[in-house]
């Protein structure tokens, strides 16, 4: 397997979120306390309430495909929101409306509205979402110093998934009245607002000159580049501009970089129509009440924070091809097992998915830094290219993954969402298995960081 230049040492997944954890409590702000806020709004309440409230109130369980795909539609504008910051060094009206408009839409979904407006609705929260979501980053990469970042971004990153924990706890106390959870998740989003209004920097220039795009350095961003735990549809960082790059892929895709450009694209849809599902389709093939989803997520997804760390180290020490391997095979085995569960009729199916849920689950942290790795170590390129085109792969395969589970559940039910995810993952498998470890390119190998 092909090592980071030496100079990376420094930015080594592991030693960064050592660092992140151990950083004296002056490298947090009041101000954090709102992205907690998102999470439990958005990567707890919205995921689980948002579905049950749709098939609740108009009995159509296509629309929870296209309402959630909205809302990944809606993120695809973040590097338009990081862009405009840093333009217009607008960053505390973007940052404080993104909230504001998220909490707007996320009203618009509790109401009883024609499916049009619902999506619509959700693309405003999309739309927020990536506004508060990119801006956040920005905060600490355009107004800290340098060596403040990793730290800080390890802090920002944390309060993001104690929220989610957050989140699905009190989903789980509100799965009788879905609307109702919608509805507390508007004011959690009107509640960042006030709370992200302290402490922001106040000042209109970024405080640290900017040389070019210092914020490509994937070595910096990878650790918290996809730190949500529910399989991918959330993004963080994905103000780089990724469009720009997309004139490269010709001379990628032939690169061990664009197969396992394409094996993660694979991942990302096949998995992003269970994600939408998940509490419908526990419910209704397994028998697993809504509450004790949330419940059991809120479980994982707390211990599944602490397996960033130990996902870092295992990428150091066995590599990061291995794990990513390995980690697919795992979360094939989660959707292999509800699989094969929904084929034993009459059986106690409950404990044996609710197992299999959360093998899926915490397979994301294996995923999430094993990927950001390879991003940088296959790439041929720059890693800033490389880091934009990761990040569009999976923004458009979510999206498209989305898109596509409405007509499947309505044609085949449920259990297609189960076959795209299996047959996915086994697919994503397939493309990266005969790539092997070695030099990277000569292009990667000959430079240095910051190409």
């Amino acid at each position: 397997m092909s090592s980071l230049p030496p100079s990376s040492g420094d930015h080594h997944p592991l030693r960064v979120l050592r660092r992140a954890w151990k950083t004296p409590r002056p490298f947090m702000a009041m101000w954090y306390g709102s992205y907690l806020l998102l999470g439990a709004a958005v990567a707890g309440l919205f995921a689980i309430m948002v579905p049950l409230a749709i098939v609740a109130t108009t009995h159509d369980s296509r629309l929870v495909a296209y309402v959630i795909g909205a809302y990944n539609a809606g993120l695809l504008l973040s590097p338009a929101w990081g862009l405009l910051a840093e333009r217009s060094q607008d960053y505390r009206p973007i940052f404080l409306g993104g909230f504001a408009g998220a909490a707007v839409g996320l009203a618009g979904l509790s109401l009883p509205l024609a499916p049009p407006f619902l999506m619509l609705a959700a693309l405003i929260v999309g739309i927020g979402t990536g506004a508060a979501s990119t801006v956040a980053s920005l905060f600490v990469l355009d107004f800290a110093p340098r060596d403040e970042w990793e730290p800080r971004l390890g802090w920002l990153q944390s309060f993001n998934g104690a929220g989610v924990v957050v989140g699905l706890l009190l989903a789980g106390l509100w799965t009788h009245d879905p609307t109702r959870g919608i509805q507390i998740a508007a004011v959690l989003m009107l509640a960042a607002a006030i709370l992200g209004a302290y402490h922001l920097p106040v000042s209109r220039t970024p405080r640290t000159p900017r040389p070019g795009l210092r914020h490509l350095d994937w070595r910096a961003l990878a650790p918290f580049g996809h730190s949500e735990l529910s399989g991918g549809n959330v993004l963080h960082h994905v103000h780089i501009p990724i469009l720009a790059h997309l004139k490269e892929m010709r001379i990628l895709i032939q690169s061990r970089f664009g197969r396992f450009l394409l094996s993660w694209a694979t991942l990302s849809f096949a998995v992003a129509a269970f994600f939408a599902y998940f509490p419908l389709l526990l419910r209704h093939v397994f028998a697993i009440r809504p509450a004790v989803t949330a419940l059991s997520y809120a479980v994982v997804a707390a211990v599944a924070i602490g397996l960033y760390i130990v996902a870092s180290r295992w990428c150091s020490r066995y590599g990061a091809m291995r794990i990513y391997r390995l980690s697919l095979l795992a979360r094939a085995a989660g959707f292999g097992l509800l699989w094969m569960l929904m084929l034993i009729p009459g059986a106690a199916q409950s404990l044996p998915a609710l197992i299999g849920f959360g093998i899926i689950v915490i397979a994301w942290p294996g995923l999430s830094v094993s990927g950001t790795v390879l991003t940088g170590q296959l790439t041929p390129t720059s890693e800033g290219a490389a880091i934009g085109l990761f990040n569009a792969a999976t923004a458009l395969a979510t999206v498209a993954g989305t898109f596509a589970g409405g007509p499947l559940v309505a044609r085949f039910g449920y259990a297609a969402v189960l076959v795209v995810g299996l047959g996915g993952l086994i697919v994503a498998w397939l493309l990266f298995a005969n790539i092997r470890a070695g030099a990277s390119t000569s292009a990667a190998s000959s430079s240095g960081p910051g190409k």
